[in-house]
C-alpha cells in the first residue's frame, strides 16, 4: 500500500505536510516507503535532508520501485493555489502536486491520496482522473464529527451544492457504510438536516430524499433539526453540500469560541494556566479538527482524504492514519456492494440519475 501526499497542498505546506509524514512514521503507522511525497523536488529534498531522513527520486516511468526505509518523492514543479479556479487548475497545471498525486493513484502506484489544498479542486480532479463508484453520480465528503453519543458523519460538506434526491440517497448509503466500517455501529441510525423534524417538512428536494429514504432500506430515523445535530440522535446525518460546509465551519468556529470564553471566565477567577490546560485538554481533542485528520470523498474509485486548510503536522498525520484504515477496511469495495444491494432493493426504480 501506498499513500500520496500532496505536500503542498494548505496554509502551511511544505514544513507542516512533511513533518506530519514523519510523524506518522514515528507512531508507526506508516513505513517511509508507504508515503509518496509529491511536490517540488528540491524543496522536499532539503527539508528531509535537513532532518537527516533518507529519501529517493520516484518516477512513473521506472515503475515506482520501493527503496526500503526510504521516502519517495515524485517531482511536481506546479501548485494548485487555494484561490485557483477547480476547473482551470485541472487544465492548466498538468505538473501539479494535486494532479500528480490523482495520476499515481489512476497508473496503480498508489491506492490512497491525502490533501489539504483547494477543495473544489481536489473534488474536479478527483471527479476527472479517477471512475466514479458503479451506481454513484456524484461523490460527496464525508466528515466525522465528535458529537454527545461518540462519533457521527455528516456527508456532504461541500462536493455537491446543488445535489438531486437521487445524490443525497448515495450519501446516506455511503455514510451509513462508513459509520459501519470505520466506527463499528451495526446498524447506523441515518437522517435527513432539515427546518423541522416532522415528516414531509422542507423544500421539494428534502421531500423527495424522505421518500426515498423511507422506500430504501436504510435505517432512516426521519429529519433531524440543527439543534439534534450534536445529541447522538444519528449516526449519519445527510445534507446537501451548501449546508453541510456551513454547518462544519459553523460548529468549528462556535466550539473554539465557547472555549475562548471559558478560558477567559476561568482566567479572571484566578484558575491557573497550568491546571487551566489540565482541565481543558480532553475537551479541546473533542473538538479539534485534527483528531480525525480529514475528511473522506466517498464515491470514487480510490480513497482521498481532504484535510483543513489550516492543516498542521498533528492532522496530517492522522490523515494519513485515516486512509490507511479507509484503505485496509476495503471502504470503496464495500460502499459499491452497498449501492448496489440499494438498487436492487428499489425494485427496478431509477435510483442513480
Amino acid at each position: 500500500m501506498r499513500i500520496a501526499l500532496d505536500t503542498m497542498g494548505g496554509d502551511n505546506a511544505p514544513e507542516e505536510t512533511l513533518a506530519g509524514a514523519l510523524c506518522a512514521v514515528e507512531k508507526g503507522w506508516l513505513k517511509p516507503e508507504e508515503i509518496l511525497l509529491v511536490g517540488p523536488l528540491e524543496r522536499i529534498q532539503d527539508w528531509l535532508d535537513s532532518k537527516g531522513v533518507d529519501h529517493h527520486v520516484f518516477t512513473f516511468e521506472e515503475g515506482g520501485e520501493k527503496g526500503e526505509g526510504r521516502f519517495p518523492i515524485l517531482n511536481a514543479d506546479q501548485i494548485v493555489k487555494m484561490d485557483d479556479s477547480p476547473v482551470q487548475a485541472l487544465r492548466q497545471k498538468p505538473r501539479s502536486s494535486l494532479r500528480l498525486g490523482f495520476e499515481s493513484i489512476r497508473r496503480g502506484f498508489a491506492g490512497a491520496m491525502v490533501s489539504a489544498g483547494n477543495t473544489g479542486a481536489v473534488v474536479a480532479h478527483a471527479v476527472t482522473l479517477l471512475k466514479s463508484l458503479k451506481g454513484v453520480k456524484r461523490p460527496g465528503i464525508a466528515v466525522t464529527i465528535e458529537g454527545e453519543a461518540g462519533p457521527f458523519t455528516v456527508i456532504d460538506v461541500g462536493a455537491n451544492i446543488q445535489p438531486k434526491p437521487t445524490h443525497l440517497l448515495h450519501y446516506g448509503v455511503m455514510g451509513a457504510c462508513l459509520s459501519h466500517e470505520a466506527h463499528g455501529v451495526a446498524h447506523p441510525r441515518v437522517g435527513l438536516l432539515n427546518i423541522g423534524g416532522e415528516a414531509g417538512k422542507g423544500n421539494v428536494l428534502a421531500k423527495e430524499v424522505q421518500q426515498l429514504f423511507s422506500e430504501s432500506d436504510l435505517n432512516f430515523k426521519g429529519n433531524i433539526e440543527g439543534q439534534d445535530v450534536f445529541l447522538g440522535v444519528c449516526d449519519v446525518i445527510v445534507t446537501e453540500g451548501f449546508v453541510g460546509n456551513v454547518l462544519l465551519k459553523l460548529s468549528e468556529g462556535l466550539s473554539t469560541h465557547l472555549l475562548h470564553v471559558v478560558e477567559e471566565e476561568l482566567a479572571k477567577a484566578g484558575v491557573t494556566k497550568e491546571t487551566m490546560k489540565e482541565a481543558l485538554s480532553a475537551i479541546w481533542r473533542r473538538v479539534d479538527y485534527s483528531e480525525y485528520g480529514g475528511a473522506l470523498l466517498l464515491g470514487i474509485e480510490g480513497v482521498v482524504t481532504i484535510c483543513h486548510g489550516r492543516s498542521e503536522r498533528r492532522a496530517f498525520s492522522n490523515a494519513l492514519g485515516l486512509a490507511k484504515r479507509a484503505t485496509e477496511q476495503e471502504i470503496v469495495r464495500k460502499i459499491t456492494e452497498r449501492i448496489a444491494t440499494t438498487s436492487e432493493h428499489s425494485s427496478g426504480k431509477e435510483i442513480s440519475s
